[in-house]
């Protein structure tokens, strides 16, 4: 009886230091939660805008064929995937949902340029070509994402890949969020009706050189956030379930705790009771 009540008294230990744990995740992910979705907002607009500068700028006077790389197609059929996941687990099903995703929809001879630990190891484990990784552990610097801009852009007028698509998790509210792909180049130029002609200084396609690659980055950030607040909005959820249940383990061993007790004064009072009629 004795060694039944020092196990359930272990387990209420280990099981109460477990809760502080998650409970101190759970609040650091929703502090993460709030930082993430307000950067994504302002980003997001800023991305937004840049296209609408790119709207402006199509406007310009063009040539009879489109010359510009960032609006052709490719000669080549080889799509490139920047494919976002998390760098640590805790979170629920977000990096399964991610990467369950990219086995239904990304073929495995494409290169894939991985942002984030687990999904790499997924990918190299399950024989994808991963050309390169970025790992960082909470934010994608300005100096990292440059980096990454101009290799794929290095690539992309090269004539060496046809399409830069990022596979990231879009955040929709705090209990949905989705995978999805975005694909960002060849640049898809939205509808003008009636939109009347402008001249550009110094030309049409040098202002498109600049701002395109713009877009790019601001856009690759902008998923990079939604990401990071989809992680932690998924990870929040999954402590406060945890927390819930650690709850309900508490309460659960302390009834058993306090039977065991029970149990164990009241064969002593029956020990002493026999043991006094002798």
């Amino acid at each position: 009886m004795a060694g039944q009540i020092s196990a359930i008294r272990k387990r209420l230990q280990t099981v109460n230091s477990t809760k502080k744990l998650t409970k101190a995740t759970e609040l650091v992910a929703t502090v993460k939660l709030q930082k993430y979705s307000t950067n994504t907002q302002s980003n997001e607009e800023y991305a937004k805008n840049l296209r609408r500068f790119i709207t402006v700028a199509l406007r310009g006077e063009a040539p009879e064929t489109e010359d510009n790389p960032f609006l052709v197609d490719a000669e080549v059929d080889n799509p490139l995937y920047i494919v976002i996941t998390s760098n640590s687990g805790l979170c629920g099903s977000y990096n399964q949902e991610v990467l369950k995703y990219v086995k239904e929809n990304v073929s495995k001879d494409v290169p894939i340029f991985a942002i984030g630990t687990i999904g790499y190891n997924w990918l190299m484990k399950n024989d994808y070509l991963v050309v390169k990784k970025y790992d960082e552990l909470e934010d994608l610097k300005p100096w990292i994402l440059n980096g990454l801009i101009y290799n794929i852009l290095l690539l992309y007028r090269n004539n060496e890949i046809s399409e830069i698509n990022v596979v990231y998790t879009k955040y929709i509210n705090t209990l949905t969020y989705k995978p999805e792909t975005l694909k960002l180049l060849p640049f898809t130029p939205e509808e003008q009706n009636d939109a009347q002609s402008i001249l550009l200084e110094p030309s049409r396609n040098e202002v498109l050189n600049t701002l395109i690659p713009m877009y790019i980055s601001s856009q690759i950030y902008v998923c990079f956030l939604e990401s990071k607040t989809s992680e932690n909005a998924a990870r929040r959820n999954a402590m406060n379930v945890a927390n819930k249940n650690a709850e309900t383990l508490i309460s659960e061993l302390q009834l058993n705790y306090n039977k065991a007790r029970q149990a164990a004064i009241t064969q002593e009072m029956n020990e002493i009771v026999a043991s006094g009629r002798r």
